[in-house]
């Protein structure tokens, strides 16, 4: 029957978040363009896009080329739009998409239209049909043509009016109205793949080329949309940011370049730069295979998820408080004082201050030229002068004459940025030039290279050049002469000085401690899969909290608000704990498994429950809950102190070991996720534990509220943790976090932990100092004493009257409900 089925895209172009995005270009197609043709293979009579009137010419073009018809109706009341295009067309299933999603699962909108008609061939009393759990973008509704006209006769709400679906599902006293779980195929409700801000936009963007690259063409199956948009690439964005400030060369701009090359993803370069220098830079990356559409001019809204990898040289305070509120921050050769807010900070070219507290320096980092001198010569047929993309101290015309002049058999090659000097007509012996691409694998070719303290030099250096900088500024003087470079000042250019310096010897510096290059790129993919988190017990992630430490795969900082210490970024994947984490990794660090050492850690719960009586008010039956059980030896020590006690952990090999050998009730779930009462008929207990499990959470805000709502008032809250105050942290911060465990999350200060728990409804009764190690105190190792020694004695006692234990028992009491 014609008209049976009919396709029905709504589009306009004036949204307000992202004006004109059906019309965006995707890969060399619009938005509208990889929506119609998904739509197209919708089995229909005939195909619609649904406009306004201000949009219907700049669509007309791109509804022919997708043979859809295009009708034009109310701007505001989209559902007058579609009853009059359906009363228009005598349609009887109308299926519906939004010229915002480029992604349309065609096969499930196939689909659910054959469900729709087959429910009311059978039935005859479904007005509405959708399908849910799919990706945000990628659904299409179906429904009955008579059943919307009814709808919009029937109401007067605005919101109904806006839209089209709500007329139907949000009267469900009036309409049959079926939203039916998607196929598991189609089920992805953690992606979005719609386009409504321009982080959608970026997203989808990453998407299609991603798509183009492997061959596919539009429209694309769902199986190919899913597998891009959960690949790293897509998931997780990077945006690079490199400097195109005058003054700071082009050494950054092409790093970034190289990197997004290699990555297939975007450079930031922002609308207030100066192309004139970069722009060509650019081009010739573009000439290399650098999509257009990866070079962007704005940057997206935190929901993009990107990880900004900057290359800025020295941040201002204003760029480093707007890329963290953008995304986390990955910065390379940072040397600006507002480090605090990057993520990450990575060191490649060697800094001047050792000591500024930096996650990785790696200068393996810096790409070795392909083509590498041998032996070292003292006659220069050859000498190169750059500067970099830029000289902003005007030395390379000075430095250039200077080398002519102390060689005037040599052929002298200058780079310069921007016009050739004039006095380049009255000297033969320099060829002044501009940019050299690729000047890394060119630069083997020259004898000497005079440069300033950058890549350049270090890549001269690694191709078996001689190498003399100039001091272009006082910090670039203070580096080359801390890394042992033969150094000009600026102000001492002269042939004559430049001839005294070759003959000195110092010009042919080496660079130690590198055996082999590494692949920057390769650990820039891993951190873009990094994890930004917020203090465990106030959630604020993008506060830039002071840092405490930073090392190679994490940072930590202290909450400014609570005083926790946490993990404000990892590369380290989240761990589980299964069967291999309580024997291989326990015995890694312990030397024994966890069942091994079981008799020991009940000894220790049973001291625990004695502290625990003492402090606990006097009932007759007393029930305890163990957060994290394991195997259950706490468990068996509050059993033989008379207590009824209850197991949970998310290892489902412990709770069963706990079950039948300890006959222990005990529930394979994740706290703070249980339900005691369905699980052990338990509402409120007189004491829950945690014996280091606490500092495995990411979210200590919802465990803590779950702890308050199911212990009895007056009832005890105890559980160990690693200690921020013991003489590990105290006497070697940087050691002591790097040590410890990744999925370690917070670590605890005990001595300000009153002020946290409060919060929660808690008083702290007892603080325990456990954890003692004389072996650890400076004058220990410094001196070698052994454990019968009167020092080792003194220390261990010293140790426990301090409380600088490096691990710590927290008793508290319930004082009331939150």
């Amino acid at each position: 029957m014609k008209n049976n089925r009919v396709v029905i895209v709504q589009c306009r172009l004036s949204s307000t978040r992202l004006p004109g995005k059906a019309l965006k270009d995707l890969g060399g197609k619009t938005v509208l363009d990889y929506v119609l043709s998904s739509m197209r293979r919708v089995k229909a009579d005939r195909y619609f896009v649904a406009t306004d009137a201000d949009s219907y010419s700049s669509l007309l073009p791109v509804c022919e080329r997708n043979a859809f018809e295009i009708f034009s109706g109310d701007l505001e009341n989209v559902l007058k739009r579609f009853c009059d295009l359906i009363t228009l067309t005598g349609a009887k299933t109308v299926i519906r998409a939004t010229a915002d999603n480029p992604f349309l699962f065609y096969e499930a909108a196939e689909e659910s239209a054959a469900e729709f008609e087959r429910v009311n061939r059978w039935r005859k009393s479904c007005d509405y049909l959708t399908y849910t759990g799919l990706p945000h973008g990628s659904g299409v509704e179906v429904f009955s043509g008579e059943s919307l006209l009814k709808a919009a006769s029937l109401t007067e709400l605005p919101y109904d009016r806006e839209h089209v679906g709500p007329a139907l599902y949000n009267h469900p006293d009036v309409f049959s109205c079926e939203f039916r779980r998607a196929p598991q195929r189609y089920l992805f409700p953690e992606l979005r793949t719609t386009v409504d801000t321009f982080s959608d936009y970026l997203r989808c963007v990453l998407a299609v080329n991603r798509l183009s690259a492997s061959g596919e063409k539009p429209p694309f199956p769902c199986e190919s949309i899913t597998g891009t948009f959960l690949s790293d690439g897509v998931k997780n964005p990077v945006i690079f940011i490199p400097s195109v400030e005058k003054g700071h060369g082009t050494g950054h701009l092409r790093r970034c370049l190289d990197a997004a090359l290699e990555m297939d993803t975007f450079v930031y370069i922002p609308e207030s730069a100066d192309l004139s220098e970069c722009g060509s830079i650019i081009s010739e990356y573009q000439e290399r295979g650098l999509k257009k559409n990866l070079i962007i001019s704005s940057l997206p809204d935190p929901s993009l998820g990107a990880v900004l990898v900057t290359d800025k040289f020295r941040m201002t305070e204003a760029e480093a408080a707007l890329f963290r509120r953008t995304g986390a921050v990955v910065s390379i050769d940072e040397g600006s004082p507002f480090t605090r807010s990057c993520d990450y900070l990575l060191d490649v070219i060697p800094p001047y201050k050792n000591g500024e507290r930096v996650n990785l320096f790696e200068p393996a980092f810096m790409p070795f030229p392909k083509y590498i001198r041998t032996g070292k010569k003292r006659e220069f047929g050859k000498i190169l002068v750059c500067m970099g993309g830029e000289d902003p101290a005007g030395l390379t015309e000075i430095a250039a004459k200077a080398a002519s002049g102390a060689f005037p058999a040599s052929e002298v090659t200058a780079v310069v940025s921007g016009s050739i000097p004039q006095s380049a007509a009255d000297s033969s012996s320099i060829n002044y030039i501009p940019q050299i691409p690729s000047l890394r694998e060119k630069i083997y070719a020259y004898d000497l290279v005079v440069t300033h303290y950058g890549l350049t030099a270090f890549e001269a250096v690694r191709a078996g050049c001689a190498v003399i900088l100039l001091g272009t500024t006082r910090l670039h003087e203070k580096l080359a002469a801390k890394y042992r470079f033969a150094l000009l000042p600026g102000k001492k250019i002269n042939a004559e000085n430049f001839r005294r310096l070759c003959e000195s010897g110092n010009i042919y510096p080496e660079i130690s401690g590198i055996s082999e290059e590494k692949n920057i790129v390769s650990f820039l993919r891993s951190a873009a899969s990094g994890e930004r988190l917020g203090c465990p017990v106030c959630g604020e992630s993008d506060r830039a909290d002071s840092v405490v430490s930073r090392n190679a795969t994490r940072t930590y900082r202290r909450c400014s608000s609570c005083g926790l210490v946490y993990i404000s970024w990892t590369m380290n994947p989240d761990k589980e704990y299964g069967k291999s984490y309580f024997f291989e990794e326990y015995k890694k660090q312990y030397g024994k498994t966890y069942c091994d050492d079981f008799d020991s850690i009940k000894k220790s719960g049973m001291q625990r429950m004695e502290i625990i009586k003492s402090i606990s008010p006097l009932v007759s039956s007393r029930n305890i809950i163990d957060v994290g059980c394991a195997y259950g030896p706490f468990l068996a020590a509050a059993s033989d102190n008379g207590w009824i006690p209850f197991g949970t952990d998310i290892s489902a090999d412990a709770v069963d070991y706990v079950q039948k050998t300890l006959h222990i009730p005990a529930s394979e779930a994740a706290f703070p996720f249980i339900d005691t009462v369905s699980e052990f008929g338990i509402s409120h207990f007189d004491a829950v534990t945690m014996w280091y499990v606490i500092e495995h959470f990411k979210n200590l805000d919802e465990v803590l509220r779950k702890v308050n709502s199911i212990l009895k008032v007056n009832g005890i809250f105890a559980f160990s943790t690693p200690s921020a105050e013991g003489i590990s942290a105290v006497s070697g911060c940087d050691s002591f976090y790097e040590r410890s465990p990744s999925d370690h999350y917070s670590v605890w200060t005990p001595t300000s932990a009153d002020v946290i728990l409060r919060r929660y409804g808690f008083s702290v009764e007892r603080i325990v100092s456990t954890g003692h190690h004389p072996e650890r105190f400076p004058l220990i190792k410094k001196c070698g004493a052994g454990k019968d020694s009167f020092l080792w004695k003194l220390t261990d006692r010293i140790s426990r009257i301090r409380k600088l234990g490096d691990t710590a028992e927290i008793y508290c009491r319930k004082i009331k409900d939150i």
